[in-house]
């Protein structure tokens, strides 16, 4: 139940448990969900990926990060099922041929979306006023924080270093150097 549960949330292009999406890129699964679409309680699905993980199947990354007061926090966790598991199974070959295609409707939506920006970015150019400023176009709290939070777990996942990864984000999304949603007031 817990594989259906984690294969119901697996994207093919990347392998990772998530959603990719244009506006606020990867957004990984957490544990919550895991256990309200297996049904199982929180520790039976932490036994099943840990089995997973023993076994090659999945592989589970834990970003951490250390604010400016010297206290850690912590990200979603990024869960990977590998191409062991698919091989296991005698899928490897449709595997490959499904990433394949996966990943070109990726390349797809992205090309839009670079569309979609160019026209954006033209139209600041020509005069229109900016709508990215500290508001981040009228978002809720939550959102800033989520996008924040994806927005650097992706610098991580590139191989950053967390304070590395931290000023690029703070660099991308217009805030300060020393900015983390963990300090906000």
């Amino acid at each position: 139940m817990v594989l259906e549960a984690l294969l119901s949330h697996l994207d093919l292009a990347s392998l990772c448990l998530g959603v990719p999406t244009l506006a606020n890129g990867f957004i990984d699964i957490d544990m919550k969900i895991i256990v309200r679409d297996s049904g199982l309680g929180q520790r039976r699905c932490e036994r099943a990926i840990r089995q997973l993980r023993e076994a090659g199947f999945m592989q589970v990354t834990q970003p951490r990060g250390r604010s400016d007061e010297g206290q850690y926090f912590g990200c979603r966790a990024i869960r990977v099922i590998t191409t062991v598991f698919f091989e296991w199974l005698g899928l490897g070959s449709m595997l490959r041929r499904e990433r394949a295609r996966a990943s070109e409707a990726l390349r797809h939506r992205a090309q839009k979306a670079n569309r979609k920006l160019a026209d954006f970015m033209r139209r600041v150019v020509a005069g229109a006023r900016p709508i990215f400023k500290h508001h981040q176009g009228g978002k809720s709290k939550e959102q800033r924080i989520a996008l924040w939070n994806v927005t650097w777990a992706g610098h991580v996942r590139v191989g950053l270093d967390v304070q590395a990864a931290q000023r690029r984000t703070n660099e991308t999304l217009g805030y300060p150097p020393g900015y983390s949603p963990g300090l906000e007031q």
